[in-house]
């Protein structure tokens, strides 16, 4: 290295130049790779270099001696002297007894080596039996061989279609569940246009009496009278409802009672009206804060349905069974 200032040849590791005495620190390239920094000053110190180039403190760190202890253990398969194997005072935590790991080839000699053999041909086929069983209940549970009707889901009982627009009882469906036809079954349309003209005649009896209630508790009664008049007019209205949807069933159907059913059909109609209206009016009375000031406004549905009344009345007395053949 050469000085900057006069040009002398100097050592790499000069800081002063011998002939100027000016600084060359600052020319000094230093690779920080493994530098460290003196401990005293500060200052970076050259990979290697043991003692600081600014202060010429030592930075070689000095380690320590390990400690020893000495131990005085019995040598392996050493048994002629059975004093080794006692601990003195001085060996307190010392391990005086060494016992491999890896058990003897002979089971009778450990108690552990029982559990360190492969598993013998009688534990598989246990085993497999167990397996064999569980997996053979589950089949047998599942498919039921004794019973082969066990998962079947068809209808299997008659169902009952007469409220569901069709009269009579049908024991099987239909070109679903049975082949069975309906025409093979008797259905006596005479006698079930009878029965609903006599529910029809009941009905209009339970209407006029809530009518009759309507106009007395209705305007007059408790909240809790005109709510249980107007759950008793809901239900007629369901009822009637129901009956209705069973005669228009039997209408357009091409029997020799179409006429009957057709003139039924429009007698239970009139009848719905007036019922529709009747749950009007409860409805008015129930909501009422005040019904005997508002009994106008109340019965206006059911004055207005009177027409239907008269019209039900007079069709009912007069309706006959007819049979067109």
């Amino acid at each position: 290295m050469r000085c900057p200032t006069c040009g002398a040849e100097l050592s790499d590791s000069a800081l002063v130049c011998s002939r100027c005495h000016s600084s060359v620190d600052v020319t000094r390239k230093i690779s920080l790779s493994g530098a460290t920094w003196c401990p005293t000053c500060g200052a970076l110190v050259p990979p290697g270099a043991d003692i600081c180039p600014k202060c010429l403190s030592s930075v070689r760190e000095e380690r320590r001696p390990r400690s020893r202890r000495d131990l005085k253990l019995p040598e392996i398969g050493d048994t002629s002297s059975m004093d080794a194997l006692v601990p003195d005072e001085g060996n307190a935590g010392v391990v005086t007894r060494i016992e491999s790991a890896i058990p003897p080839v002979s089971g009778e000699e450990s108690p552990s080596a029982s559990r360190d053999r492969i598993p013998r041909t009688r534990f598989f086929a246990l085993t497999g039996l167990l397996a064999l069983l569980v997996v053979g209940g589950a089949a047998l549970l599942i498919t039921h061989p004794w019973d082969p009707t066990a998962g079947v889901m068809r209808a299997k009982e008659p169902a009952d279609t007469s409220m569901s627009g069709f009269p009579g009882a049908l024991d099987s469906l239909s070109g679903q569940d049975s082949e069975q036809n309906v025409s093979d079954q008797t259905l006596d349309l005479a006698e079930i246009l009878t029965a609903d003209h006599e529910s029809l005649g009941e009905l209009a009896e339970k209407i006029g009496e809530s009518e009759g209630d309507l106009r007395s508790v209705g305007v007059s009664g408790s909240s809790q009278e005109r709510a249980d008049g107007l759950e008793r007019a809901e239900e007629l209205a369901v009822e009637l409802s129901n009956l209705v949807t069973s005669i228009q069933g039997m209408c357009g159907g091409g029997s020799e009672y179409d006429e009957s059913a057709s003139e039924l059909a429009t007698m239970a109609s009139w009848l719905r009206n007036r019922c529709d209206a009747l749950v009007e009016s409860w409805q008015r009375s129930a909501s009422s804060q005040d019904p005997a000031a508002e009994e106008e406004d109340i019965l206006a549905p059911v004055e207005g349905a009177s027409d239907y009344a008269r019209l039900f009345d007079e069709g009912y007395e007069g309706w006959s069974l007819s049979n067109e053949g």
